[in-house]
């Protein structure tokens, strides 16, 4: 029979973390589900490890493993298992993070509850070291407060992908993820906000972990500081379009533009100072952007030209934060 449910790993080189996570999967305790194993074409040894979690898997679950034949990013990755997935819910983890034993049974009931009609369910983590030691409960926000966009353009909930699971029907609604995606969240969260609505367990399911690829801001030296905001600069323009995209279908597409205007117009303007060639070019389009707050304008000039001062502020602001929690101690 079809399983109503699928149960997705994300992984790329995380060879050193895939099999504890893949052992999480294989060991929900549940109704029968399809569990999805996916490798982003990693250049270690991931997909040989699921490849043989998989083969020595016996139990109740139906276990599928695929493997993208080049490396497609976060949203295409996203597109292509979304493509595959048999499921009706979708259930997400990535290959560094645990589920815990219950939390598709959790989220099925959950969804059940709301007589399948929300599209999509989230819920509490538990913050892990990369080591695996558990450091405290995160809490996201309670998606029922938010009644659809008219809500979301008042105020945007903190959301984190690791606890989400999803609705085909969303995927089929409102199609691919722009390809540029780096955050699939965001855009799911504001989906889900326009069709079916959204639902959080305060019960934490999934352990988080820290780490990985991320870095903290203030460590991070000029060339690296100039390589970040470049990416979460592509990201967030990417975000912006398929949110006014998604608003388009949903109806909303005057309210959702007149909400998002002035971020979108700051990214703009970090985008074309990114791309200018010198000193005259991001000067030029600086004062051009006569739609972002002066102050904001000139920092970020700053910031860019001299991406060695953006990363002296963040030390000093660090420091700062440190000093201040040491005297409320």
């Amino acid at each position: 029979m079809k399983p109503r449910i699928t149960l997705v790993v994300l992984a790329y080189n995380q060879s050193r973390l895939v099999e504890e996570a893949v052992d999480s999967a294989l060991g929900q305790v549940c109704e029968p589900i399809e569990i999805l194993l996916s490798d982003d074409a990693s250049p270690d040894s991931t997909f040989a490890l699921m490849q043989a979690r998989a083969l020595a898997y016996r139990g109740p679950h139906d276990v599928v493993l695929r493997r993208n034949p080049r490396n497609l990013g976060i949203g295409e990755h996203f597109n292509a298992v979304l493509s595959n997935a048999r499921g009706e819910l979708v259930v997400f983890m990535a290959g560094d993070d645990i589920s815990l034993p219950t939390r598709v049974a959790v989220t099925a009931e959950a969804w059940d509850r709301s007589g399948q009609r929300a599209d999509l369910i989230a819920c509490n983590l538990i913050d892990m070291s990369l080591q695996g030691v558990d450091l405290g409960v995160i809490e996201v926000d309670d998606l029922s407060e938010w009644k659809g966009v008219e809500d979301w353009v008042k105020r945007r909930p903190r959301v984190i992908g690791a606890g989400h699971a999803i609705t085909r029907r969303l995927f089929e609604r409102f199609g691919p993820l722009p390809p540029r995606a780096g955050h699939e969240e965001e855009i799911h969260t504001f989906r889900a906000l326009c069709s079916g609505g959204a639902e959080t367990l305060r019960q934490p399911l999934v352990r988080y972990r820290r780490g990985g690829v991320s870095q903290k801001m203030q460590d991070f030296s000029g060339p690296q500081y100039i390589a970040w905001i470049g990416r979460q600069n592509s990201d967030q323009l990417a975000q912006h379009s398929q949110w006014l995209a998604d608003a388009k279908v949903a109806g909303s597409y005057d309210l959702v533009e007149a909400a998002i205007r002035r971020e979108h117009d700051r990214e703009s303007l970090v985008r074309d100072l990114l791309a200018a060639p010198d000193w005259l070019a991001r000067w030029r389009a600086m004062r051009n952007a006569t739609s972002v707050e002066l102050g904001w304008r000139v920092r970020k000039l700053l910031y860019l030209q001299w991406p060695g001062l953006a990363a002296s502020m963040r030390r000093l602001q660090a420091l700062v934060r440190r000093l201040r929690h040491g005297e409320q101690r």
